[in-house]
């Protein structure tokens, strides 16, 4: 068995196999969304919106998820009593391929593992890939849940947001959401959304 840590893009897909798919069914239900908001949810999101415009370019990391992803994971509540939960920089360890990785995830939803994002500001992205992480996290994730189920995931580069679906190693990537256009915004709160939907789904197929 041997330790792995580079949680880069390139060296997740080479050493497990991973394949990028351009046609994936599951990410393209994902994404199919159709909601609204009420007006308090769209004042927030219209308040987000501003204070990132007026100050995104100087925040870190930390307050990059403070100020700017808090509000977009409040208005979307993908939580549902007693079936899922949203967990914050919460580790995942394990073996995957004869391969012991450790990783902290920036955000996870566990029913048990459903959904893992990372975020990263776009001038610390080379040195810590959050793509590279989030495949890393799913993968775990895929190893423990041992259900034959997709995992669905996301990664954040600054005002980018990409959705991502893993089913075994089918790999499948959106394209980007500009989370600083208002349009692109309320699809990335709805997919969030989405989530309760398809996780009601796969507990009423875990059920029978």
């Amino acid at each position: 068995m041997e330790n792995f840590f580079k949680f880069k893009e390139t060296a997740m897909l080479n050493t497990f196999c991973i394949q990028t798919i351009t046609e994936c069914s599951a990410l393209n239900d994902w994404l199919q969304t159709d909601d609204s908001l009420d007006d308090f949810d769209n004042q927030i999101i219209d308040k987000a919106l501003q204070r990132y415009a007026a100050l995104a370019k100087g925040w870190n990391e930390e307050e990059l998820k403070m100020h700017f992803i808090s509000d977009i994971l409040k208005v979307a509540d993908p939580n549902i009593p007693n079936v899922c939960k949203t967990f914050f920089e919460r580790p995942l360890e394990g073996v995957v391929n004869n391969y012991l990785m450790h990783v902290v995830t920036d955000c996870m939803i566990a029913s048990p593992y459903f959904f893992l994002q990372e975020f990263k500001q776009a001038q610390n992205y080379g040195k810590t890939d959050p793509q590279g992480q989030m495949l890393a996290a799913m993968l775990l994730a895929q190893e423990q849940n041992k259900d034959g189920k997709h995992l669905f995931g996301c990664y954040v580069i600054e005002r980018h947001w990409y959705f991502t679906t893993l089913l075994g190693t089918d790999y499948c990537v959106s394209s980007a959401f500009d989370s600083t256009k208002k349009p692109d915004l309320l699809q990335i709160v709805f997919t969030l959304r989405k989530l309760k939907e398809l996780i009601k789904k796969r507990n009423v197929v875990l059920a029978r």
